[in-house]
């Protein structure tokens, strides 16, 4: 394919220009050290350096050009100033592929939790409308026809642009994307107009990189930014975190769903059984009657979220159900490891308090005995949750404390920051092996148990210093199992 040149004219947010008239080019780079003789530096602001410091550098390498926010009165190249160089970055990374955008519809979901259940069911409800759909979010990437696993949940604009652009030329029609506080933020899907979209909750998570609640709810309410006219935002109501965020939400079409009964979309009837529940939902005053294999409240709402969406995309209600239906799990959300044992062991990605509690709470209404919870808390990441996973984690009868992802901190020093959330009657232990930790909570679950281990889900390696060792939760524990005599 062809790059044909892309005038920054034609861009997404007012422009100005210093020296020349207009700026066209088909070689953009926003890595000053990457720049040759003839190239266009956008400078950029990420997260670790702002690429203002270096346009000074990009001049010297030979750039022909800089998109800034702000003049450079000393520069005597030409300028392109705009209002936010990230937002534009996205375009052109959109632009250069010819804009593959254009040609699909695009559905996406944002929160701290449900994100990856919500997008796997409305993929499910695709397909079965028989739209060949495409995927980018935590566990995979998929073009519609092939998949391969995830790197992060919502990808730098260019790679989003090149899967959209594999997607177009395989004929697939549609995407779901789970679209992440980072992304939103950093504006990697500010090139985007989407189709159907849902916030699902605001709790906390990624502190280490918002710096506080305000900031990271900020961050998500721009999904508002990507709706395509007249879109309507689906907003889980029941959690408190999107009911601040109104406030924010006021210039936009929004449509409620929940469990009280003045939501636009709700669940009307609720009952769980062993491997499942069954739900009445209305959508807009349509009521539909289905069963999932997906267990909790907390997956209700995802399954109501799921719904809405599809319903604004235009699918009928019976494909919607058989499409909620047909979705038997989600890798590493609410999986259970079936066996021999005479316990229920369930893998989850619960990875913030919220998270934790929601999915305790779902086992212990579904469990006889005890419920006993392994889990941990990612290192280099927000210290200030790892208390309050503690916290969440008293819901069970016991918690086994050990590794997550530790990265460059000390697993230990991890597990005692998290240990001063616990009351000192609670019984808990700390384990820093994380096989280890599954082996001693599997040893120790009684007839009629639960062990739930949470913080991982589907992922498969496991970060500890500079190294990365082969570790899913799933696997082990099916192992650790048959070790222990069971069939697994």
């Amino acid at each position: 394919m062809q790059i044909q040149p892309i005038s920054l004219r034609a861009g997404p947010c007012p422009v100005s220009f210093i020296g020349c008239g207009d700026i066209s080019g088909v070689n953009f780079s926003n890595d000053s050290r990457g720049i040759h003789r003839g190239d266009i530096f956008v400078a950029v602001r990420g997260s670790q350096a702002d690429g203002h410091a270096f346009v000074d550098r990009a001049a010297a390498a030979g750039a022909s050009a800089v998109v800034v926010e702000e003049p450079v009165v000393h520069l005597s190249i030409p300028q392109c100033v705009v209002r936010d160089t990230r937002q534009t970055w996205a375009w052109i990374g959109m632009q250069r592929l010819g804009n593959p955008a254009a040609h699909l519809r695009v559905s996406g979901v944002t929160g701290t939790n449900g994100k990856t259940t919500v997008t796997w069911l409305l993929r499910s409800i695709l397909r079965q409308a028989g739209l060949q759909t495409g995927m980018i979010g935590t566990i995979e990437y998929s073009d519609g026809l092939q998949t391969h696993p995830a790197g992060m949940t919502t990808p730098d604009p260019f790679d989003i642009a090149a899967l959209f652009r594999q997607m177009v030329a395989l004929k697939t029609t549609d995407c779901v994307m789970e679209i992440s506080s980072h992304g939103l933020d950093q504006r990697r899907c500010s090139a985007l107009q989407l189709s159907a979209a849902a916030l699902t909750n605001i709790t906390q998570d990624h502190f280490d990189y918002h710096g506080d609640f305000e900031q990271y709810l900020r961050s998500k309410v721009r999904m508002a930014d990507l709706l395509a006219s007249g879109v309507p935002l689906l907003v889980g109501i029941d959690d408190a975190g999107v009911r601040s965020a109104l406030v924010h939400l006021q210039h936009v079409p929004l449509r409620t769903f929940g469990l009280s009964a003045d939501s636009d979309l709700r669940i009307q009837h609720l009952q769980p059984d062993e491997t499942g529940q069954r739900l009445e939902v209305s959508v807009e005053g349509r009521s539909l009657e289905l069963r999932t294999c997906l267990i909790g409240r907390h997956n209700a709402l995802n399954v109501l979220a799921a719904a809405g969406m599809a319903h604004y995309l235009g699918i009928s209600p019976d494909v919607i159900q058989r499409g909620l239906e047909g979705l038997e799990h989600v890798p590493g959300r609410m999986e259970h490891i079936h066996g021999s044992q005479s316990f229920r062991v369930v893998i989850d990605y619960a990875h913030t308090p919220d998270g934790l509690q929601h999915a305790i709470a779902t086992l212990r209404v579904l469990t006889s005995g005890r419920v006993i919870v392994v889990f941990g808390a990612g290192g280099d990441r927000d210290r200030n949750k790892r208390p309050l996973m503690a916290k969440a984690a008293q819901s069970a009868a016991v918690a086994i404390v050990t590794s997550d992802n530790p990265r460059s901190e000390s697993p230990r020093e991890i597990l005692t920051e998290i240990c001063g959330g616990f009351q000192a009657a609670f019984d808990y232990r700390q384990i820093v092996d994380r096989e280890q930790a599954i082996r001693a909570a599997l040893s120790s679950a009684e007839p009629g148990d639960c062990v739930l281990i949470a913080g991982r889900g589907h992922e498969s390696l496991q970060v500890i210093g500079t190294r990365q060792i082969s570790f899913d939760d799933r696997r082990v524990t099916r192992r650790l199992l048959r070790e222990l005599g069971y069939s697994a």
